[in-house]
């Protein structure tokens, strides 16, 4: 009796080695491969405060609002307070460059008053993207372009996503292009 109760107890302390042993392996598996992709997304890239000092400096200006677009290649998407009024800056992350960079509007309008001086609807022009764009739209917004009243959308098709641009007074669309 004693022998089997010896058998049976040393099966036990087996099997739980075997569990702890899993355990842990998993665990730095698991724990490894998280830090690795949590190095390879930030790898190489400006820090969201090296970009602020960057672009503050080479535009001589205050960057007031700012938001990190995830999209590859990421992007740091910037509103900078200068002399000459507010622009809007997209930045490269990775190596820091300049990837647009336009003055604001200052001709710009109310929404409510852009909604009712728009001659296209909404709904109108989100049907006219989707007819130059067969997808699904994930972002639309009523804005002033040059002093072009128009509705700006994002259609999602597949893996792939365009920015596509409509006339709020014609409903032509004036930009259909490929988002990178």
């Amino acid at each position: 009796m004693k022998k089997q109760w010896s058998t049976i107890k040393e099966g036990i302390i087996q099997r739980k080695k075997v569990i702890m042993t899993v355990s842990i392996a998993s665990v730095l598996l698991f724990g490894g491969a998280a830090g690795t992709a949590v190095y390879a997304v930030n790898k190489g890239n400006l820090s969201e405060d090296e970009a602020v000092k960057m672009i503050s400096e080479k535009l001589g200006g205050e960057v007031t609002q700012f938001e990190k677009d995830w999209d590859q290649p990421m992007t740091y998407e910037m509103t900078v307070k200068t002399k000459e009024g507010y622009q809007d800056v997209d930045v490269d992350a990775e190596k820091g460059e300049i990837l647009s960079q336009e003055m604001e509007d200052d001709d710009d309008m109310s929404t409510q008053q852009a909604v009712e001086t728009a001659k296209v609807s909404s709904d109108q022009a989100e049907k006219i993207a989707l007819k130059a764009v067969d997808g699904q739209v994930t972002d639309m917004e009523l804005d002033s372009e040059n002093g072009t009243l128009v509705y700006e959308l994002e259609i999602k098709q597949g893996q792939k996503e365009y920015d596509v641009v409509v006339d709020a007074t014609t409903g032509k669309v004036l930009k259909n292009q490929l988002d990178d």
